[in-house]
């Protein structure tokens, strides 16, 4: 079965049932000359199967003042609308749903798929929720579509990296919006903690050399159970221990290595990065209100 057909078929299943996606679908990294865009320095954040033409979207930016804003592409049945046609994208994201309108891609060859683009600032908060979430959910004309995030972190990461490399002042929003932590939007009626900032301010990061040895211990004093993740150094999170309220967990660790503590659901509640002359760290942050789940 040709792709296009192949990811007709499968759009339309993961429309009406969030299909299952292959076991070894990811997102990757690369950094290359665009001979078709006048040779410009360009890089991309790929979600698809290595090695396959089996591809579901992508993210992308390339030196020059004429690049614009870096621009996120996602497969989706947009019902034959003809490129260029505005279209609405809600993505479901852990602190709430986030919209944007965007533009309709049509498929130009048989191994090419249908879907949305949009383009979004680099400080755009919708980027951090792609590198903090396992997956996520967004909707095209009512339908929605569950794609996986796994090695997002680290190839939207290095993405955005070369992206504020290449456009400097380039940026037509960088003198507006300097780069920053962005807060996440928080659910109607509830107040932020800024200790839930943590996870947009370290959610990006990956432990980077293990030089500095540091002796841990993560006390949880929140009010409810906390799993505790380190990042490793392709930016995955992966689980060491879970606590129960009073509950605490010891390791040896290094500077520059993150941890993340999460709810039973999996969602980010606060982060840690090691830091000099501190040995315990109290787990304090509050739970909060993701929706349903």
């Amino acid at each position: 079965m040709r792709l296009t057909a192949f990811l007709t078929v499968f759009l339309a299943t993961a429309c009406t049932a969030l299909a299952q996606f292959p076991a070894d679908m990811a997102w990757q990294y690369s950094q290359f000359t665009d001979e078709q865009n006048k040779g410009r320095m360009t890089s991309m954040a790929t979600l698809g199967v290595p090695e396959t033409d089996f591809v579901m979207g992508h993210a992308r930016c390339f030196a020059g003042s004429t690049a614009g804003l870096p621009m996120l592409e996602l497969a989706a049945d947009t019902g034959g609308a003809p490129d260029g046609t505005p279209i609405g994208i809600e993505f479901q994201a852990d602190a709430g749903p986030m919209f944007y309108q965007g533009a309709a891609k049509a498929a130009l060859s048989e191994e090419d798929y249908t879907g949305v683009r949009i383009e979004l600032d680099m400080n755009d908060p919708l980027w951090q929720v792609l590198m903090r979430m396992n997956h996520l959910v967004y909707r095209v004309n009512g339908n929605a579509v569950d794609i996986p995030l796994r090695g997002s972190r680290m190839a939207i990461s290095s993405l955005l990296a070369d992206c504020r490399f290449y456009h400097g002042n380039f940026n037509p929003n960088a003198a507006a919006q300097p780069t920053q932590p962005v807060q996440p939007a928080q659910p109607a009626g509830q107040a932020f903690d800024p200790r839930w900032a943590t996870c947009d301010q370290l959610g990006g990061q990956a432990s980077q050399n293990s030089d500095v040895p540091v002796s841990m211990a993560f006390v949880n004093l929140s009010d409810g159970f906390r799993a505790v993740y380190w990042i490793g150094f392709d930016g995955q999170p992966k689980q060491y221990a879970t606590l129960n309220p009073g509950e605490e967990f010891a390791i040896n660790t290094f500077m520059t290595h993150p941890w993340m503590f999460t709810d039973g659901p999996g969602n980010c509640i606060e982060m840690f990065m090691p830091q000099p002359g501190i040995s315990v760290f109290n787990i304090t942050a509050p739970g909060r209100d993701f929706g349903p789940e």
